[in-house]
């Protein structure tokens, strides 16, 4: 997703903030992606006080974005809070109590990747915590016969019930989804455009006047989707089905 609209990413960060709130949970250390100029890493430290937190750069961001966010996180290291990336550590495994995306499987073509990826990350008792655009999202744009060769599908905007299903085969646990609409209005037809490139609903290029028909209604459909997941009893067991397989020293004594 363009920075463009790294405001909507800001947004939904806080939305799943506060959908942390009642979740009793202390990690010891946290990966946030994508980070932006305008994420607020402080309200996730005042969240999480005993938290070293790990953010990895937003890939749209412009060299001068990426310098200062370096500079801004490498002041935040001082005083413990973690480590900036360039893209997801890969070699980081059961280090993470919590990771949080936020906007980000939609891009990918296959986001039970990042499922499989973060179950390695997460320690035992950690928790996946992700939003995503989801299938809904720009809907007005593909109700318009004129403007569909220039339609762009989100390749990852599946729909929440296949994700926690994707969960549950990743090896999660308890499983939470659910969504909102959001409707952003626009005062101009470029505005819209704009957006909608920003967001990866359209080809880049597209003439104006091809998409006339949808931008004149100015509105647009943003469909959100939470979801949040355990990683329990990791390790402990392997199962093919049939036959379950317990590792001997993971067998315990009273």
């Amino acid at each position: 997703m363009s920075t463009s609209l790294s405001w909507l990413q800001a947004e939904i960060y806080q939305r799943m903030l506060e959908k942390l709130e009642p979740i009793k949970l202390q990690p010891k250390a946290i990966l946030i992606g994508p980070d932006f100029p305008g994420l607020r890493i402080g309200q996730f430290s005042r969240r999480f006080p005993k938290a070293k937190i790990d953010t990895v750069a937003d890939p749209h961001l412009s060299l001068n974005q990426v310098m200062w966010l370096r500079m801004h996180r490498a002041l935040g290291a001082l005083f413990g809070r973690g480590r900036l990336f360039g893209q997801r550590p890969s070699d980081l495994e059961n280090h993470y109590g919590l990771i949080v995306s936020a906007l980000e499987f939609q891009q990918f073509e296959r986001p039970h990747d990042l499922l499989e990826i973060a179950y390695r990350q997460i320690c035992e008792d950690g928790l996946l915590c992700f939003s995503y655009l989801g299938p809904d999202t720009g809907k007005e744009l593909r109700a318009s016969l004129k403007a569909s060769p220039y339609i762009k599908s989100l390749p990852g905007a599946l729909d929440m019930h296949d994700i926690g299903d994707a969960l549950v085969q990743k090896g999660f646990s308890d499983p939470v989804m659910d969504m909102e609409y959001l409707y952003l209005e626009y005062e101009s037809e470029t505005n819209y455009l704009r957006d909608a490139l920003a967001i990866g609903l359209v080809q880049p290029g597209t003439p104006p006047d091809a998409l006339s028909g949808a931008l004149r209604a100015k509105r647009m459909t943003l469909e959100i989707v939470y979801g949040h997941a355990w990683v329990l009893g990791k390790n402990l067991s392997k199962s093919d089905g049939k036959t379950a397989y317990i590792r001997p020293d993971a067998i315990k004594r009273k």
